[in-house]
């Protein structure tokens, strides 16, 4: 870093730190060590605490100061809300109320970045650009245009010298960062390094806007099937890393509810499609929209919906669809034991006291025995099981933090439009679907190939050199392995049972075919006898296969 850079930091440090002060935070920039530093450069900050602005509560006056501090904070703040996992909900709430309250910027400003980024006048591209944008963000500033075809399009721009803003400012974090690890054992609790290095992928992703256009191409790709959602047409051949041309979407905002019931939209049936193509993206595509706010959808004539922005996307892996189906599962079947298993793998390396959170876990599914899955309060089981991640010094992957925010903020559009919206209903059948295909023949005999493979691979492997210390964190609890055991043994009990029954419907059916003596009505006895007792056996393991998954049929 240059002395320039060092002194523009310095400048950059003193005025953020004078907005702390000025809201109340200077507590924390003294915990964080900032203040002696500060005061050694000459640039301490003078300013008193404004008393008006702390009548307000801790969470307002944070958000509050993020906006004043500028776009990337927040945009910190905007990652912040998805962290359900390290903030109660009033300060997530106050997070997701921050918004990018930037002046617009000058047409004319614009229009040298412009040609830039196309390599030509716009002329030979646009027939016509409106000078006044259609909306204002943080990084950049979006105008509508027509081309030469006659197109109707938007033009995203990248506003003028705010990467060096966000690079400096990012380089103020990660040393904040590095105080807060180790200044505060508070702060620490909340892995300020790792949430910096998030905001820094994320914050990297969306200063190049090819990084959006692709993520619109496979969101609609994924659905273009569904031909009551629209999702705007990326122009390649004007895209670049800070351009973006898309199809425009013209349609009602979804949070003007006067003007959609003026033009007779099934306000229901808007709610209930949402939802659908929301879990479709998460939990089938494993590609999702992850700030699907009221204000990202336009409802269109004929009930359909327009969505817009994809610079928020989040990414589940199959292992990650199938980890948030197990915990459902868990939850209704009321394995407590099961739904602990897959928060413990989220300990990070950490080691976790098991029994203790299998007893919190029971705690929690006893609140949800006997409720349907379609009757399931997902928000507030979510928000049970991320206070008990807190208790317990878990993390949430950044994936499962975005996809808890995504259904949060769903859950909230879904009953702005329709009060009695549920936004479990539309869930339902897609998780009985991926329950059905996790418990197939097919999956099943394709897993036992798996496993027998890796069992071989294990016999053929050189053993372990004497004396080779056994890497940290992979100790198992004795317990756990007890129950593990405990739960295989019987797995393996009803599958001999189950091919015993079937070898009994098997021989009986030979038996009656073949009229094996003695023969009564010309029905032989010992097939007849055989066949009955192992449909008895059969109708008990069915009726013990419905008791434990009885949730689910």
């Amino acid at each position: 870093m240059s002395i320039l850079d060092a002194g523009k930091d310095l400048r950059r440090a003193n005025t953020l730190a004078g907005i702390l002060f000025r809201y109340g935070f200077g507590d924390v920039i003294r915990r964080l060590g900032l203040a002696a530093p500060l005061e050694q450069a000459g640039k301490l900050v003078r300013h008193g605490v404004d008393r008006d602005l702390l009548t307000m509560p801790p969470a307002e006056r944070l958000r509050r100061a993020l906006e004043e501090m500028g776009p990337t904070f927040v945009k910190l703040g905007q990652i912040l809300a998805t962290r359900v996992d390290m903030f109660p909900r009033e300060w997530i709430d106050e997070f997701e109320k921050l918004q990018d309250n930037a002046p617009p910027i000058p047409y004319d400003t614009l229009l040298p970045l412009i040609e830039k980024a196309l390599g030509k006048p716009v002329g030979k591209v646009f027939r016509d650009i409106d000078p006044e944008p259609l909306g204002v963000a943080s990084i950049g500033q979006v105008h509508k245009a027509t081309t030469l075809r006659g197109e109707a399009v938007v033009l995203k721009i990248q506003k003028p010298g705010i990467r060096d803003k966000i690079d400096s400012d990012l380089r103020l974090l990660r040393h904040l960062a590095r105080l807060g690890v180790d200044n505060s054992a508070e702060l620490r609790r909340y892995r300020p390094l790792e949430l910096v290095r998030e905001f820094e992928r994320s914050l990297s992703r969306e200063l190049d806007f090819t990084t959006e256009a692709r993520n619109a191409d496979r969101i609609r790709k994924n659905l273009r099937r569904i031909n009551w959602v629209t999702v705007p047409r990326v122009y390649w051949q004007y895209t670049s890393a800070t351009l973006s041309v898309q199809e425009l979407v013209e349609g009602i905002p979804a949070r003007r509810l006067d003007k959609l019931d003026e033009a007779g939209i099934d306000r229901p049936l808007i709610a209930r499609r949402g939802a659908t193509i929301a879990w479709k993206m998460a939990l089938e595509d494993g590609f999702f929209h992850a700030d699907p706010h009221p204000g990202n959808f336009l409802i269109m004539p004929g009930n359909r919906i327009g969505m817009l922005d994809y610079g928020m996307v989040g990414k589940l892996s199959h292992g990650r669809r199938e980890q948030m189906v197990q915990i459902m599962k868990a939850v209704v079947t009321q394995e407590a034991e099961g739904c602990a298993a897959v928060l413990a793998s989220w300990s990070d390396g950490q080691p976790v006291k098991f029994e203790a959170l299998v007893a919190d876990v029971e705690d929690i599914v006893t609140l949800y025995y006997g409720v349907p899955l379609a009757e399931l309060d997902v928000t507030a089981l979510l928000a049970d099981i991320t206070g008990l991640l807190r208790n317990h010094n878990l993390v949430l992957p950044s994936d499962i933090a975005l996809l808890i925010k995504a259904i949060i903020t769903l859950e909230g559009f879904g009953r702005l439009i329709h009060p009695g919206f549920d936004v479990m209903s539309e869930a339902e059948p897609l998780i009985r679907r991926m329950i059905r295909a996790r418990y197939s023949p097919n999956r099943l005999a394709r897993s036992l190939g798996l496993r027998a493979l890796e069992a071989v691979d294990k016999l053929y492997a050189p053993p372990p050199a004497v004396g080779t210390p056994k890497p940290e964190g992979t100790g198992i609890d004795p317990r756990q392995m007890e129950r593990l055991v405990a739960r295989l043994e019987r797995s393996q009990y009803r599958q001999v049972q189950t091919m015993l029954t079937a070898s009994g419907v098997l021989c009986g059916s030979l038996l009656l075919g073949h009229r094996v003596m003695p023969v009564v009505w010309d029905i032989s006895l010992p097939g007849l006898l055989i066949l009955m007792s192992s449909g008895v056996w059969a109708g008990w393991l069915l009726l013990v296969a419905r008791r434990h998954l009885r949730m689910w049929d």
